[in-house]
C-alpha cells in the first residue's frame, strides 16, 4: 500500500508522470511542455513591474502555466503529508553557486534545443522524435562531465535523489557505507532555514512571480486563443484550468514521493556498470552517498522513466493510428539543438535535477532549487535579446529534415505503423532489461524492488553487505564475490522505514 507518510518505490513515479502526460495529450494532442510556460510567466512579471522593458516579452507573450504551478503545489502537498520539508539541509556555498549557474545555463539551453528534458525525454522519445534521440547523444556526456566536476569540487555528497532526514540521521549515527548520507545532517545541525536571508528573499520573489501569473489570468485574456494570455482563466475557463493544474499535481506528487528525474535516469546504466566493478571508487574518490549509489545500482530511475515512455508511446500510437493525430514534437534536428542539449546536461546535474524535477524540488523546499530559480529566469536573456541570431543559426545548421523515426524507413502508412510498434517493443525490452539488471545488481527480488522505496532498500542493502564482513566487490579465497554470496543468503536487517523482505 502506498503510504502518504513515506516515500514510494521509484517505479510509481513513472506511472504518475505517464498518466499526467496522457492527460495533457488527450486535450492538446501533444506531450507536456514546460520551459516556454516559465518564460511566458517571466514576460508577464516583467510587464507588471517594468512595463517599459521588453527583455523577455520581446520574444514571448505574457501567460500563465498551470502545469508548472501544479507541480510545485503537488510537491508542497507531499512535504505536508510526510511532515518533512527538505529546507532543513544546509548546502555548501559552492554548490548553491553552481546550482544558480546551472539554472542559467540550463534555461539558455532549453531555448537553443526548443525544449527541456521534459520535452525531449518525457515527450520526444515516446513521440519517436529524431531530434530527441540526437539530443540524448549530447546531453549525457555533458551530464557525466558535470558529475565529474562535482566530485573534483568535493561536493559529490550533495548528489542525492531525495534528501530524506531519517536517512541522513542514520548515516550520521551509524556511518559505514551510509556515512556520506550523514554529511548533510552534520552540516545542518546549526542551520535555521527561517533565518536564511537569501532563501527568504528568493522565496518572496518566487511567490510574487507565481502570484502575478495567477492574478493576471483572471484579469487578462485573449479572444482568439492564440496569442497573449491564452491559458488565462478568462480564456480557457475554470474546468480546463483545473485540468491543467491537476496534470501538474499528479506529476508533482509522483516525483516528490520518489525523487524521479530525467537526467539521472539516462545516466543510470553507465554508472551502474561502474558500480558493478568499482563501488569503492564512487564511495571513496567521488564521495557519492550510499543512497545514490544504490539508486544507480538498482536501475530504478531508468525503470521509472521507461514506464513513462511506454505509457505515453501507447497513447500516441492510438491517437496516430485510430484518430489520425499527427505524431507530435516534429522538429528538424540542428547543431544548435545539440549545443542546447550540452547546456542542459551541465545544468541539470549542477542543479541536482532537470527542469520539471527542479519545480518539484521547489515545492519540497530544496535550497538548490531555490538558488537555481533566479538563474532559470535570467538564462532566457541571451536568447530573447538575440532571438533572430539564434533562429537563423538553427536554420543554417540543420542536420536532417527527418522528424520522426518511422519517416527514416518509409512513408507508407502500414510500414510506418510497423516501425512504430517495433519502437515500442524496443522500449518494453529496455524496461524489462532494467528490472532484471536491477535485481541482479542488488540481489533483491522483483517484489522487493517494486514494494519498497529507495532509501529503505539502500539501508538494508549496505547492512547486508556489512553482515557479510566486507565490501560487495571484495573476493574471498575461492574468487567468489561477496555480492554474489549475498544474493544467495537472507540475513535479517532493518531499515528506518520498516522491514524489507529478502526473497530472491
Amino acid at each position: 500500500m502506498l503510504s502518504l507518510r513515506k516515500q514510494w518505490p521509484f517505479w510509481v513515479s513513472g506511472v504518475f508522470v505517464g498518466v499526467a502526460e496522457i492527460m495533457n495529450y488527450v486535450v492538446l494532442e501533444k506531450p507536456i511542455g514546460l520551459t516556454t510556460g516559465l518564460v511566458e510567466m517571466t514576460a508577464a512579471f516583467e510587464q507588471t513591474v517594468a512595463p517599459d522593458v521588453d527583455w523577455w516579452s520581446r520574444a514571448y507573450d505574457p501567460n500563465v502555466h498551470w502545469i508548472i504551478i501544479g507541480v510545485v503545489l503537488g510537491a508542497w502537498l507531499v512535504a505536508r503529508a510526510e511532515g518533512e520539508s527538505r529546507g532543513w539541509v544546509k548546502y555548501p556555498t559552492k554548490e548553491l553557486v553552481l546550482a544558480f549557474i546551472g539554472g542559467f545555463v540550463f534555461s539558455f539551453g532549453t531555448r537553443l534545443a526548443h525544449g527541456c528534458t521534459t520535452h525531449h525525454f518525457l515527450g520526444g522519445l515516446p513521440s519517436m522524435s529524431t531530434a530527441s534521440l540526437l539530443y540524448l547523444t549530447t546531453i549525457l556526456p555533458a551530464g557525466f562531465l558535470t558529475f565529474y566536476l562535482m566530485s573534483v569540487m568535493k561536493i559529490g555528497h550533495v548528489f542525492k535523489g531525495q534528501e530524506n532526514k531519517p536517512t541522513a540521521e542514520l548515516g550520521a549515527e551509524q556511518g559505514g557505507k551510509m556515512a556520506l548520507d550523514g554529511l548533510a545532517c552534520e552540516a545542518s545541525r546549526n542551520y535555521n532555514p527561517n533565518r536564511d536571508w537569501l532563501r527568504i528573499s528568493i522565496l518572496v520573489f518566487m511567490f510574487a512571480f507565481f502570484g502575478n501569473a495567477i492574478v493576471g489570468s483572471f484579469v487578462y485574456g485573449t479572444e482568439d486563443g492564440l496569442f497573449g494570455w491564452n491559458y488565462a482563466v478568462s480564456s480557457i475557463g475554470w474546468a480546463m484550468m483545473f485540468w491543467f493544474l491537476l496534470i501538474g499535481m499528479v506529476a508533482g506528487v509522483g516525483m516528490a514521493k520518489t525523487g524521479f528525474g530525467t537526467e539521472c535516469a539516462f545516466m543510470t546504466p553507465e554508472v551502474s556498470m561502474g558500480l558493478e566493478h568499482k563501488e569503492n571508487f564512487f564511495e571513496k574518490k567521488w564521495k557519492i552517498p550510499g543512497s545514490t549509489r544504490f539508486m544507480f545500482r538498482s536501475m530504478s530511475p531508468f525503470t521509472a522513466i521507461f514506464i513513462e515512455i511506454l505509457l505515453l508511446w501507447g497513447a500516441i500510437m492510438i491517437g496516430w493510428q485510430f484518430y489520425d493525430i499527427k505524431l507530435p514534437l516534429g522538429m528538424n534536428p540542428t547543431w544548435v539543438l545539440l549545443l542546447g542539449a550540452a547546456c542542459q546536461g551541465f545544468g541539470s546535474v549542477a542543479m541536482i535535477g532537470c527542469e520539471i524535477r527542479t519545480y518539484m524540488r521547489l515545492g519540497l523546499g530544496y535550497m538548490t532549487a531555490v538558488a537555481a530559480f533566479p538563474g532559470f529566469l535570467l538564462g532566457y536573456l541571451p536568447y530573447t535579446l538575440y532571438q533572430d541570431f539564434w533562429e537563423d543559426l538553427a536554420r543554417d545548421t540543420t542536420i536532417t529534415k527527418v522528424k520522426h523515426v518511422p519517416d527514416i524507413f518509409s512513408h507508407d502508412p502500414a510500414i510506418q505503423a510497423l516501425v512504430g510498434l517495433a519502437y515500442g517493443l524496443m522500449v518494453a525490452g529496455l524496461l524489462y532489461w532494467s528490472i532484471k539488471r536491477g535485481m541482479r545488481m542488488t540481489g533483491y527480488s522483483f517484489k522487493d524492488l517494486m514494494s519498497n522505496n529507495n532509501d529503505d532498500l539502500a539501508i538494508k542493502y549496505f547492512d547486508r553487505m556489512a553482515k557479510n564482513g566486507s565490501s560487495q566487490n571484495d573476493r574471498d579465497d575461492t574468487g567468489e564475490t561477496e555480492d554474489k554470496k549475498a544474493r544467495t543468503s537472507k540475513p535479517a536487517g532493518r531499515g528506518y522505514g520498516g522491514p524489507v523482505t529478502e526473497s530472491t
